[in-house]
């Protein structure tokens, strides 16, 4: 009993440091100190990654290095998703989007965010004759469209000039049946603004396997 007892501390011992190596490694993409530039190069790797001609350069325009290099993504999720800051209003990022919920102030509300929604899914929801009608007002909102030759109507509801979030789980379900590989995707930023992408559910599992919490948009 002896001879056992030092070798049962050794083993236990050895357990316990390999647990704690464990736990210190999950998720560290989201937390352990990286640069702007590893941060980006994280999530090109997870198919979310800066459109030609845009480089670092074109987010540190808006943003220090220092606000971009805290711990966690939000920061470069934002600008990522973002448009930017002149004319033409490009997209920094193909297939993510900073989108802020109150933005339903008139016709062509709806419509431009039926667009950016075709836009990320790069070709894999083909929506085409998209329509919308916006009078606050009136409390009138509605979206159409035409998928496969069937049209699609959807009425929205009326809350100042906040989205109806309900528009989105359309998009979900029209989705899963054109590219069922493929996933709309949300990231909570813990205000009235998200971030939407639209990944491969490969490319989800790697944002989380980095910590980066995004999840699926549902159709509920």
């Amino acid at each position: 009993m002896k001879i056992l007892l030092p070798v049962i501390i050794v083993v236990l011992v050895i357990a316990v440091v390999l647990a704690m190596r464990s736990r210190s490694g999950k998720g560290s993409g989201a937390n352990q100190a990286l640069t702007l530039e590893q941060k980006l190069e994280v999530l090109a790797g997870c198919g979310l990654k800066l459109s030609d001609p845009f480089t670092t350069k074109d987010l540190l325009i808006s943003w220090k290095r220092e606000d971009f290099e805290k711990p966690g993504f939000d920061l470069v999720l934002v600008g990522l998703g973002m448009t930017e800051e002149k004319e033409p209003w490009r997209h920094h990022c193909a297939n993510l989007w900073h989108f802020d919920t109150e933005c339903i102030e008139d016709h062509g509300s709806y419509k431009r965010i039926v667009e950016r929604m075709v836009e990320m899914a790069h070709g894999a929801l083909p929506l085409e004759n998209i329509r919308d009608h916006v009078d606050v007002e009136k409390a009138e909102a509605w979206v159409s469209f035409t998928f496969r030759n069937e049209e699609i109507k959807i009425e929205c509801t009326v809350e100042d000039d906040w989205v109806d979030p309900a528009i989105f789980a359309k998009f979900v379900e029209l989705l899963a049946t054109s590219s069922p590989d493929k996933v709309f995707i949300y990231y909570d930023l813990g205000g009235q603004d998200c971030i939407i992408g639209c990944v491969t559910r490969d490319e989800l599992k790697q944002l989380n396997h980095q910590g980066i919490g995004f999840v699926p948009l549902t159709c509920s």
